[in-house]
């Protein structure tokens, strides 16, 4: 399952819509939000912040305001994303529902078609914009 959510993790890093300035010696800061009913459990989540320690600032949150700057347009705190994580199926190919939000006003819905049937996950194909639904309600 940690090899999925990298997967798309790493998608949305490359992608330069998605880009997020930081200083040199700086890395990018990502929060991870459960767009499901149950929480990433808690040895996926080391998974993913063990891959991307040299890369990007991976913090899975329990509470949206965990990400949030309180201000006006309620932006994401040190200028990163806030990325929403549907569950994963355990083996198989399947949809991974994916939304990033860097404010209200720039929320962004993906599935994520991904392959599991081999060792590693692969994405088949590009991932297809949605209407987003888990980062759309109340902080």
């Amino acid at each position: 399952m940690a090899e999925t959510y990298i997967l798309v993790i790493d998608w949305v890093l490359a992608e330069p819509q998605f880009a997020i300035e930081v200083e040199p010696d700086e890395l990018p800061v990502v929060f991870v939000e459960s767009l499901g009913p149950a929480d990433i459990e808690l040895v996926v989540q080391v998974a993913v912040v063990g891959h991307f320690i040299d890369t990007a600032d991976i913090h899975f949150i329990d509470s949206r305001i965990e990400a949030l700057e309180e201000i006006e347009g309620a932006p994401v705190r040190d200028g990163g994303l806030l990325v929403g994580l549907g569950g994963v199926a355990v083996d198989g190919s399947a949809d991974v529902r994916g939304e990033i939000y860097r404010t209200p006003e720039s929320i962004v819905g993906y599935h994520f078609p991904i392959d599991r049937t081999g060792r590693k996950p692969v994405m088949t194909q590009p991932p297809t914009q949605v209407e987003p639904e888990g980062l759309v309600t109340d902080q």
